[in-house]
């Protein structure tokens, strides 16, 4: 099979099964490792992919602008949300970061359910600017609006002096061997420091985030406690997640 030919078959591969290992593809192609991890760092340096350990990945979705993403995929973030809520328990203290299905969540806590809750962004906080029982935290720092999301240093320490139940952390992409993922470095140190300082990491992951990787990490596999997910999500993307024990939610 020539070069093009195998890259073909790569790319068609990460689109149907959401991942390709190095070592089953050799054997299937009757090439040497060595040559299909040389595909596998082209198609990267392409664009293509993510190396992971063992083989390769998809991208993560390129981030839009928070504006823009608020207005795509709004049922499913939704039903998401309201799943997501179900984690809650009344006077948990929650970190609640920058994200458009982390803004739903924020609009679908209870109204009744006394809360806590950290974030670092400004939409989360409008969506519980009136709620009457929780407590909201508003962390500081330099505001970034493509992101809608405080960065940097100051958030950074405002974070470190919280201690939380609960983290719903939102990734950039969530792979059950690379983890939780980020684009941007000053939005990966922030959630980082949030889910260092969190008993539990919740992800509610849209379709197009599950199973891919972004290049900054967030928070190993082992590290998510629960995951929400579409009710039509395959059971085989799910699988390595049930093998690491993450508690699974379907919308």
């Amino acid at each position: 099979m020539l070069t093009d030919e195998r890259h073909r078959l790569i790319r068609d591969r990460l689109s149907t099964e959401g991942r390709v290992i190095a070592a089953a593809l050799a054997n299937e192609l009757g090439v040497s490792e060595d040559t299909v991890r040389r595909d596998l760092r082209e198609l990267a340096r392409s664009g293509a992919c993510r190396r992971v350990y063992g083989g390769a990945v998809p991208l993560a979705p390129d981030p839009a602008p928070a504006a823009v993403r608020a207005t795509v995929g709004a049922p499913e973030k939704s039903a998401l949300a309201r799943a997501a809520v179900g984690l809650l328990t009344a006077e948990a203290t929650v970190f609640i970061d920058a994200g458009t299905t982390n803004a739903a969540i924020a609009a679908a806590i209870p109204p009744g359910l006394p809360l806590t809750v950290a974030t670092n962004a400004l939409a989360v906080a409008a969506a519980l600017a009136h709620h009457g029982r929780v407590r909201l935290l508003v962390l500081g720092g330099t505001y970034d609006p493509d992101k809608d999301a405080c960065l940097g240093s100051d958030t950074v320490d405002a974070v470190r002096r919280l201690n939380a139940d609960l983290f719903f952390l939102g990734a950039c992409g969530i792979d059950a061997r690379v983890g939780a993922t980020a684009h941007d470095p000053a939005e990966a140190e922030v959630k980082r420091a949030m889910a260092a300082a969190s008993r539990r990491l919740a992800i509610a992951a849209t379709r197009d985030k599950l199973g891919t990787a972004a290049p900054f990490a967030v928070a190993p596999p082992e590290a998510v406690s629960d995951l929400v997910v579409a009710a039509d999500t395959p059971a085989a993307a799910l699988a390595p997640f049930e093998a690491l024990g993450v508690r699974l939610h379907r919308a």
